[in-house]
């Protein structure tokens, strides 16, 4: 057979070209995917040895590009990492193990055995395994041949059961034939967060450039869900994450992060201290709805997976609800932040001749809005009724002061384009502020939900005795609570 070898590392490729060439093999090695592609567009390959450290990049256009152009050429992974495993199955193409070095030549030698088999046989009698189940956990090393979905039309959007390796697959399909504008983009993060597997996008006439162009720019918008196969008939859409896998307290925290990164590039940005950070602002921004997607993804599922529910430790819908809420306020807060950054940057040099009272008042304002995002979540991590209460009593102070400072703005600024500008960010922070007035009450709230009550035991405490070496030992580690911190606010 003739054997191309994809892997960047010297000493792993030529030891395997090696082998293949003792057992009687034509091989070319490459030391890239993109290497690769080249030779597979000047020649035929019976199998490709990839090899797989992560599950994206070059080496999954490889698979992908392999599995819609050829066919008939098998693929052959090499990976250690249970990413790379999860995300090649979720390909449906196949099931790979983790290979080590060296290479056993008994395992590769099976694997040959087996394509030999595989393309002796007539078109369209092929095993439908693609590695016997009584070799898998012999081999090491599984071959992976591509094949198109055995799916049978059902109607739009109706949800059709695939059996890949032993397990039942999601396949939605999409039937974009007349589709206004949005409304496909839409869908696809419908698809995501309910936890779809596998979505296959058609039309009548095929998909129109606007169709594509709309796929293409949601599917680069979210954690782990990438075009599979593309053609001018349909395009075939992956999810790839695993929603149990990440912690979502661990999530909210990173998000609560990228919030505070944004408020401090807006305030330097403002004082003129530093350069602004414009694009910073912008590619966290989109990291941020990044994130809430993939929460409410894992939150939905989780209802119906109590594993994924205890992996992520939110187990009770009570819980369930209060976390999709919380999230959904960081997501805005997120944008009315960006909306902030976005007046900065089309007024900066009229923001910053203003008198240097006011700049300081506006600074102030947006470091006012990062300390109580800070209490508030921190309040939310640990269930602090009392801290929670105490912010909300800060905000309630605030708010109304605040009522006619956007007016005042506008009577101090002669220019009128710089003046509503610096209005525009007054109105995002208290807009801000009252989407943390709904954190703290969530807070309150479960404190006293029945469920909580039940799980932790206790009474919920209406003083601050006691708390406060606490809040200062969780504020300095800056990391996400303690284990012993969530089984105590567990009330989600």
């Amino acid at each position: 057979m003739r054997l191309l070898i994809v892997d960047d590392d010297s000493r792993s490729r030529r030891a395997l070209s090696e082998l293949l060439v003792q057992l009687g093999h034509t091989t070319v090695a490459t030391a890239s995917p993109r290497e690769g592609l080249d030779r597979l567009e000047g020649e035929p390959f019976d199998l490709v040895f990839a090899e797989l450290r992560t599950p994206r990049g070059d080496a999954m256009k490889l698979l992908r590009t392999v599995r819609r152009r050829w066919p008939r050429t098998h693929v052959a992974v090499l990976a250690g990492s249970a990413d790379v495993d999860d995300a090649v199955k979720s390909m449906g193409v196949g099931t790979i193990t983790s290979v080590r070095e060296p290479i056993d030549k008994d395992r590769v030698h099976a694997v040959l055995e087996w394509v030999e088999d595989e393309l002796a046989l007539p078109e369209g009698s092929r095993r439908p395994s693609l590695v016997p189940a009584a070799h898998r956990a012999t081999t090491g090393l599984m071959s992976l041949r591509p094949a198109p979905l055995a799916a049978h039309e059902l109607g739009e959007g109706r949800l059709e059961p695939t059996i890949l390796e032993g397990r039942v697959q999601k396949v939605l399909r999409i039937d974009a034939t007349g589709a206004p504008p949005n409304l496909l983009a839409r869908l696809l993060v419908g698809s995501y967060i309910t936890g779809q597997d596998q979505v296959l996008v058609t039309a009548r006439n095929g998909l129109t450039t606007a169709q594509r162009k709309e796929i293409h720019r949601l599917v680069d918008r979210i954690l782990g869900m990438t075009v599979v196969g593309d053609t001018p008939e349909a395009v075939e859409i992956q999810n790839f994450i695993d929603p149990g896998k990440y912690e979502l307290r661990r999530l909210l925290h990173r998000v609560v992060q990228m919030l505070r990164t944004e408020l401090e590039a807006c305030g330097a940005a403002l004082s003129g201290n530093e350069a602004p950070e414009f694009q910073l602002i912008e590619t966290i921004e989109e990291e941020i709805d990044r994130f809430y997607l993939l929460m409410v993804r894992q939150l939905l599922l989780s209802s119906d997976n109590p594993r994924i529910a205890r992996n992520i430790d939110v187990e009770s819908h009570h819980y369930q609800i209060g976390y999709r809420l919380v999230a959904k306020v960081l997501e805005v807060t997120g944008d009315l932040v960006h909306g902030i950054g976005t007046e900065l940057e089309g007024n900066l040099p009229g923001l910053r001749r203003l008198p240097r009272t006011l700049i300081r008042e506006l600074v102030t304002r947006i470091e006012r809005l990062e300390l109580l995002l800070t209490r508030t979540m921190d309040a939310f991590d640990r269930l602090s009724v009392v801290e929670a209460n105490a912010t909300l009593n800060v905000i309630g102070e605030i708010l109304p002061q605040d009522a006619g400072f956007g007016q005042a703005i506008c009577r101090r600024i002669p220019n009128r384009k710089v003046a509503v500008a610096a209005q525009r960010i007054a109105y995002n922070l208290d807009m801000a502020l009252e989407m943390l007035i709904i954190v703290n009450e969530v807070t309150i709230n479960r404190s006293v939900e029945p469920e909580t009550v039940a799980r932790t035991g206790l009474r919920v405490p209406t003083s601050s005795v006691g708390s406060s070496s606490r809040k200062a030992s969780h504020r300095s580690s800056g990391g996400p609570p303690t284990a012993h911190r969530r089984r105590a606010g567990s009330g989600a």
